[in-house]
């Protein structure tokens, strides 16, 4: 397996960490997290011919610390992504997924 990051467009490393406002591909670093930080890590892979990829975001020390704007938004991803799985199925159409989040994301606002 080969990291699908790697070089892809110049980018530096194998793997994607967001820290707070950076929502998604941020390049990982030296940054010592703080209690409060937020931090998603973004896993991607080719292999024989496939590219998968697994994220997961992960509060640092005490919740209660972090940022309320941005818990609020990772907890309406979460809900998100819950509500658009209960509609896999076969034949679900692909922009199906996309109604749901945004109903949902909308509700949250």
């Amino acid at each position: 397996a080969y990291p699908s990051p790697l070089n892809y467009n110049n980018f530096p490393k194998s793997c994607c960490t967001s820290i707070n406002e950076v929502i998604c591909h941020g390049i990982p670093d030296q940054r010592v997290l703080l209690d409060g930080d937020i931090l998603n890590i973004d896993i991607s892979l080719y292999h024989e011919g496939y590219h998968a990829d697994l994220n997961e975001t992960y509060y640092i020390g005490d919740k209660a610390k972090a940022d309320p704007d941005s818990v609020r938004v990772v907890e309406a991803a979460r809900e998100c992504l819950e509500e658009s799985i209960k509609a896999v199925k076969p034949g679900t159409l692909i922009r199906e997924f996309g109604n749901i989040i945004e109903k949902h994301a909308k509700a949250k606002n």
